[in-house]
């Protein structure tokens, strides 16, 4: 089998680095979410974790196991509030940029809470969404969302924004270049850019291999810091400015690597008895090696932002 090629470069410089098998991830989403990802699977007894080489992006492969609308507005029921935040620290750092008589394009707006705010000090707000029940309430506030995909709106907006977001959506995407082609597109020279998503140091808030959203369908690449100077590069985008959302505990980074590295894929409050004990003699060492990291490098938090500007 011949490898795919990197969603971020368009090459075939990539690597397989995992495997995953697709009944366990069915399970995993079925247990702690209620939720069927089944025919997102259908005919894929395992699917795998590449490496881009050019960039170190980690995407999921095969294409096409990504969640819809429908998936997408299941989960919100699934999760409410705890779904569409309020106010994240990326928010905060897209607001910060924006200027009274900007333009501003939310991509992936959810139900528009960025927006309503940025509303009050931009000369124009829009947005982009698919998931209908969140467009609804957009509309109902005011807002002006679109039902479509970023490329059709660039098409027939080029060099229209003075500052594009997005949050909490690239690492959906499975065709990155296109899609941060269209994005820029849209956007003006010397614009803003501010990407949230997040942090992946290799996973999730550390280590943790099998923690539900961050995999298919939920979500189809993995991001740090180190891939999005790289990706920088590629595009043309002078990073401006880096944010992590809080610092890491060392009981958190402790506890998930150790469960990655006893391959512990039950979620936390529901690990059997021998798993149990295989994480507590990981423990042994992920204790020392987070309380070393934690006072000479720092953990980084789960989540990362970024400014870039469009040269």
């Amino acid at each position: 089998m011949n490898n795919p090629l990197s969603p971020v470069t368009g090459r075939n410089n990539t690597t397989l680095t995992d495997i995953f098998f697709s009944k366990d991830i069915v399970k995993l989403y079925k247990d702690q979410l209620g939720l069927d990802v089944a025919d997102f699977f259908s005919g894929l007894d395992s699917f795998f974790l590449y490496q881009c080489g050019e960039t170190g992006y980690r995407f999921y492969h095969p294409k096409g196991m990504d969640g819809d609308g429908k998936f997408y507005s299941t989960l919100q029921q699934r999760l409410g509030d705890d779904y569409y935040h309020d106010w994240k620290f990326e928010n905060q750092l897209a607001y910060d940029v924006i200027g009274p008589g900007d333009k501003v394009l939310d991509i992936g707006c959810g139900i528009g809470k960025f927006l309503i705010k940025t509303k009050e000090k931009a000369k124009e707000v829009a947005g982009l969404e698919l998931n209908e029940s969140a467009i609804e309430v957009c509309r109902k506030n005011g807002l002006t969302v679109y039902n479509e995909m970023i490329g059709e709106h660039a098409e027939k907006n080029p060099g229209h924004y003075d500052v594009v977001c997005m949050f909490q959506v690239l690492e959906h995407i499975y065709d990155v270049k296109s899609f941060l082609e269209d994005a820029l597109k849209s956007l003006k020279k010397g614009g803003k850019l501010v990407i949230g998503v997040p942090n992946n140091e290799p996973y999730f808030q550390g280590f943790d291999k099998y923690c539900t959203l961050n995999l298919p369908p939920h979500h189809m690449g993995l991001w740090n810091k180190e891939v999005f100077e790289k990706t920088a590069q590629l595009f043309n985008l002078k990073m401006q400015k880096i944010v992590y959302d809080v610092k890491g505990s060392i009981k958190t980074y402790a506890y998930l690597k150790a469960k990655y590295m006893a391959h512990v894929k039950s979620p936390a409050g529901k690990h059997t008895n021998g798993e149990k004990i295989k994480m507590l003699a990981y423990g042994l060492i992920t204790v020392p090696v987070a309380i070393i990291k934690k006072v000479t490098k720092g953990i980084n938090g789960s989540h990362i932002a970024i400014v870039f500007e469009k040269n």
